[in-house]
C-alpha cells in the first residue's frame, strides 16, 4: 500500500471527506507496517512503522513513569546566541554571569542557568516538531512523520513555537522567588512588545504635524525599544525626552470583535474601535494571599531599585493607568486577581509577563470548568505565563533518577504498579490542563477557527492519556510536551548545591496531659466496645461506622499535639454514669474481662474529669502555659485557674493581651506601679479571661456541649474538638494588627525594660511536642531558618500564638 502524505497535492486533492479520512485511518490500524512482510518474508508482525534510525539509536524505555520521566527533564542549557534581540542576549549574558544592575545576593549557576533559559524562551521560542508526529521511515528508507491517532500522514515535518513561558519546577530550597526576582531585574528596562497579530503594517497617520520629539518618541514606543535605560540610567538629565516619550506611549488596538448579527441601523457617533492596549515595563505576580509578604521580603532582601505595588482594593479605585504603566512589579494576591481586572486599568496594559507562585492549582480546570483565577488571567493581555511551583502535580516530585525511590511502581503485575498508574491519570490531567488552558500550548490549544487541513485541534486525553493504540508513540508525545514547558535541575546535577539531609526522629515523653487525653480516648473506645458487645452500628469498628471511625482516628492523631480541649467534664461523667449503670443493672451478660476493663476506664475518667488543668484547657480551648516570676505576684487575675503562685497556669492568647497592654509602659517602673495600685491590671485580666471563655463557650460552662454527632453506645462521642473554626483561621500565622502590637527581639533590645517584666519567662506549655518546637525555634532562630509542617489549623494556631508570646511571630 502507498499513501499520499497529507502536505501533499492539496490543491488538487481534497482532504474535507471525513468519512474518507475515517476509512483510511481504520485502513492504517490494520496494517502490517514489517519490512519482512513488504518482502514477501515470514517475520514479526509490526502495527506501526519502524523509527527512523531505530537500528542506531536504543529504543528508549516504552514504560516509563510519568514521575521518571518528570526526573529525567534535561536540565536547563541556555543559549545565548540564538536570541536575535541584542537587548535580551546582554540581559541573558548578565543572568549567567551574575551581574543583574541591582541585584545584590549571587546567583548559583543552577539558578542562572534557569533564569537565563526562561527569557530565552519568553524572547525567543524555539521551533519543536508536532509532539503527535513521529518521525518514521518507509520500505525504501526514507523519512516521513506519522500520527497513529489521527492517521496524518505528513511528507515534511510540522513545527509549533514552544509557548513564551512554561512551568519553574526547581526543587524546594533552589530559589524560585529569586529566580523570577533576577528576571524581571534583567528585563527592569524593557518594555513588552505588541504581539505579532496586532503590529501595523502601515506607519500610523497623525491628525497634525508632530514634533520632531514626538515622532522620534513615538517611533521608540512603537519599536519596544529600552529607553528607560539611557534617559533614566544616565547622570545627565533628559526630562523633555521622557515627556515626550510619556506622551506617546506604544499601543496597539486589539481586533475588533465580528458581530454575530449586524445592526440595522449604525448609531451617530458609535465607536467601533476595539479596546487600545498599552504596553508596560510591569510584571504581574500572582501568589497566594500567605506568601505576599515573603514576596516582599524577597524584593527588598534581594533587589534594589524596583518599583513594587501590592494591589490592594480600595474605595476610590486603583491607581491610574499612567502610574500602573510605571510599576516593574504588580503583586496581586490569587484571591483578589479578579477584582484586579475590574479595574479598567489594568485591563489595558500589556505585561510582560505573569508568574502564578503555587500555580498548580491551575491544573484542576477543565474546558467546562475554568477555575476563577484561570478565567481571570486569560482576560488579561500578557506576552509570557509562567507557572512556580516544585510540583506541578501532585504525584510529581524530585527523586534522583539513580535511586530506587520509584523501582516499586515498575515491578509489573505489583499492586504498587496498579496504585500508581491510577494516580498518574490524576497527574496527566492536571499537567494537561496547565498546558492547554493556562500556557495555550500548541497543539493542545488549537482551536477550529485557526487550523484548518489535517492540523486538527489536539486533544490531551486522546494523545496522552492510556489507551488501545501504540505506548511508544503516546509516550513520545508526553515527552515531548514535559520538555517543552517544564524547566528544572535533575536532582543529581544540583546535588553539590543542597545541603545533605540528615534525617533525626526525635522521641518525646509524653507530658501529664498528653497521657491523660491519649488514656482518655482509650477509655471512651473501651466504654464503646463492653456496651456494645463489639457488634451492631453502635460499636465503633463496624463496618458502618467507617466515616466516625476516621473522624476518631483524625482526632486521635491532632491530640497527641494537644488534647486538652477534646472532652469536657460534663461528657466525661455522662459517660461514667452511663457505664456504671450498665455495670450495675447487669442486662447485658458481659465477661470478666471486660467488667474489670470497664471498671479501670471508669476510675480513669473519674481522675481525669477532676484534673484541673484539663479542666482549663477544656474551659478556655487552649493550650495551658507556664510562666514564672509573674509580675508583682498578681498572676491570679491571668491565670486560667484564678491561682497565682511560683508558677502560673495561663495560655497564649490572655498573655499577647497582656503584652498589648502593658506595651506603652514596658519602660516606665513608677507607671507600672500606679497600673497596679489603681486595681485596672487585675480588672483588666478578669475581663479578657472572661471574654475568651464566653467566645470559645457559647453555652453555660458545666452543660454538654453538642457537636452534631450521634452517641454511639456507652454515651460516647468521637472527642470532638469544639474549637471555633473561623477563629483558628484568622489567628494563624498572626493577623497583621496583632503583629504590629507585639515587639520583636531587635526592638525590645533597644528598650530598657522594666525589671518585674524583665524578670518574667515561659518554662513550659503543658503539650510535650509544642515544647519541645518552641525550644528548639529559641535555640535555632538567630542562626537558621525554619520550616514547621503541620497538619491541621488548630495545630498551626496553637504554635503561631506561642511563637508571637515569645516576640518571634512566624511568617
Amino acid at each position: 500500500m502507498y499513501i499520499l502524505p497529507d502536505d501533499v497535492d492539496n490543491v488538487d486533492v481534497p482532504r474535507s471527506n471525513h468519512k474518507l479520512r475515517k476509512l483510511r485511518l481504520k485502513l492504517l490500524e490494520i496494517l502490517d507496517f514489517s519490512r519482512s512482510t513488504w518482502n514477501g518474508e515470514l517475520g514479526t508482525r509490526s502495527s506501526s512503522p519502524a523509527i527512523f534510525g531505530e537500528s542506531d539509536v536504543p529504543r528508549r524505555n516504552d514504560d516509563q513513569s510519568l514521575l521518571d520521566m518528570f526526573n529525567s527533564i534535561p536540565s536547563p542549557e541556555p543559549a545565548p546566541e540564538v536570541v536575535r534581540d541584542p537587548y535580551v542576549r546582554e540581559a541573558i549574558d548578565n543572568l549567567l554571569n551574575s551581574s543583574v544592575p541591582g541585584l545584590g545576593t549571587l546567583l548559583y549557576p543552577c539558578q542562572q542557568r534557569s533564569a537565563a533559559l526562561m527569557l530565552q524562551r519568553e524572547a525567543q521560542p524555539e521551533q519543536v516538531l508536532d509532539p503527535r508526529l513521529v518521525k518514521v521511515v518507509d520500505q525504501e528508507g526514507r523519512p516521513w512523520y506519522y500520527d497513529a491517532i489521527s492517521g496524518v500522514a505528513l511528507e515534511g515535518p510540522r513545527y509549533y513555537d514552544r509557548p513564551r513561558g512554561g512551568v519553574l519546577a526547581e526543587q524546594m530550597g533552589c530559589g524560585k522567588t529569586l529566580i523570577c526576582l533576577s528576571i524581571i531585574l534583567a528585563t527592569k528596562h524593557l518594555p513588552s512588545e505588541t504581539p505579532e497579530l496586532y503590529q501595523r503594517a502601515q506607519p500610523v497617520v497623525r491628525d497634525t504635524v508632530g514634533s520632531l520629539a514626538d515622532m522620534a518618541a513615538a517611533c521608540i514606543t512603537a519599536n519596544s525599544l529600552p529607553w528607560k535605560s539611557l534617559f533614566l540610567g544616565s547622570s545627565l538629565e533628559y526630562s523633555n525626552c521622557v515627556q515626550a516619550i510619556r506622551r506617546n506611549p506604544g499601543n496597539y488596538r486589539l481586533a475588533v470583535p465580528t458581530e454575530r448579527r449586524p445592526r440595522r441601523v449604525v448609531q451617530q457617533g458609535s465607536d467601533l474601535l476595539a479596546p487600545k492596549i498599552f504596553q508596560s515595563h510591569a510584571s504581574l505576580v500572582v501568589v497566594p494571599p500567605n506568601l505576599v509578604r515573603q514576596w516582599q521580603q524577597e524584593i527588598e532582601k534581594h533587589t534594589s531599585g524596583l518599583s513594587v505595588l501590592v494591589f490592594s482594593p480600595k474605595p476610590n479605585g486603583s491607581p491610574p493607568l499612567e502610574k500602573l504603566l510605571e510599576y516593574d512589579i504588580i503583586l496581586v494576591r490569587s484571591t483578589r486577581v479578579e477584582q484586579f481586572i475590574q479595574y479598567e486599568a489594568s485591563s489595558q496594559i500589556h505585561f510582560k509577563r505573569c508568574f502564578v507562585d503555587e500555580g498548580h492549582k491551575l491544573g484542576n480546570s477543565t474546558v467546562a470548568n475554568k477555575s476563577d483565577l484561570l478565567l481571570a488571567i486569560n482576560r488579561l493581555q500578557v506576552t509570557s505565563r509562567w507557572v512556580v511551583t516544585g510540583t506541578p502535580s501532585k504525584g510529581l516530585y524530585g527523586v534522583d533518577e539513580t535511586s530506587d525511590a520509584t523501582a516499586g511502581s515498575k515491578i509489573p503485575g505489583s499492586k504498587t504498579r496498579i496504585d500508581s498508574r491510577e494516580l498518574e491519570k490524576g497527574d496527566l490531567k492536571r499537567i494537561g490542563s496547565i498546558a492547554s488552558h493556562f500556557l495555550q500550548m500548541r497543539p493542545w490549544a488549537n482551536s477550529h477557527s485557526e487550523v484548518g487541513g489535517s492540523d486538527k485541534p489536539a486533544d490531551w486525553a486522546v494523545y496522552v492519556a492510556p489507551s488501545k493504540h501504540s505506548s511508544s508513540l503516546r509516550m513520545d508525545c508526553l515527552r515531548s510536551t514535559l520538555n517543552s514547558m517544564i524547566i528544572r535541575h535533575r536532582l543529581s546535577d544540583i546535588s553539590n548545591l543542597l545541603p545533605t539531609v540528615e534525617e533525626k526522629i526525635v522521641y518525646l515523653d509524653p507530658s501529664y496531659q498528653d497521657t491523660m487525653v491519649l488514656n482518655l480516648f482509650s477509655a471512651y473506645i473501651i466504654f464503646n466496645s463492653v456496651q456494645s458487645q463489639r457488634s451492631d452500628r453502635d460499636y465503633f469498628f463496624h463496618t458502618h461506622q467507617k466515616k466516625a471511625l476516621l473522624e476518631l482516628v483524625s482526632n486521635l492523631r491532632q491530640s497527641s499535639f494537644f488534647g486538652g480541649s477534646f472532652f469536657s467534664p460534663a461528657e466525661i461523667l455522662k459517660a461514667v454514669d452511663t457505664a456504671t449503670q450498665f455495670l450495675a443493672e447487669g442486662k447485658v451478660e458481659t465477661s470478666t474481662a471486660d467488667k474489670a476493663l470497664l471498671n479501670e476506664a471508669i476510675q480513669f475518667s473519674l481522675i481525669a474529669a477532676t484534673n484541673n488543668i484539663k479542666r482549663c484547657a477544656n474551659l478556655f480551648r487552649e493550650v495551658p502555659v507556664y510562666l514564672e516570676n509573674f509580675p508583682w505576684a498578681a498572676g491570679e487575675s491571668w491565670s486560667l485557674d484564678f491561682k497565682d503562685g511560683a508558677t502560673v497556669l495561663t495560655d497564649s492568647p490572655l498573655v499577647l493581651e497582656l503584652q498589648k497592654f502593658l506595651r506603652p509602659l514596658v519602660d516606665s517602673p513608677v507607671s507600672l506601679q500606679l497600673l497596679l495600685k489603681s486595681g485596672r491590671f487585675g480588672d483588666r485580666g478578669r475581663d479578657e479571661k472572661q471574654r475568651a471563655i464566653e467566645a470559645q463557650n457559647p453555652a453555660t460552662p458545666g452543660t454538654v456541649m453538642t457537636t452534631g454527632n450521634k452517641e454511639l453506645a456507652g454515651n460516647t462521642r468521637l472527642g470532638q474538638d469544639n474549637s471555633s473554626p473561623s477563629k483558628r483561621r484568622s489567628a494563624i500565622l498572626g493577623t497583621p494588627s496583632r503583629m504590629q502590637d507585639i515587639p520583636t527581639l531587635h526592638e525590645e533590645a533597644e528598650i530598657d525594660i522594666a525589671a518585674p517584666l524583665a524578670k518574667t519567662q515561659l518554662v513550659s506549655t503543658a503539650s510535650a511536642k509544642l515544647s519541645y518546637l518552641i525550644d528548639q525555634v529559641v535555640k535555632h532562630q538567630e542562626d537558621e531558618q525554619m520550616i514547621i509542617f503541620f497538619e491541621n489549623e488548630n495545630v498551626a494556631y496553637y504554635l503561631a500564638s506561642t511563637l508571637e508570646m515569645v516576640s518571634l511571630p512566624p511568617s
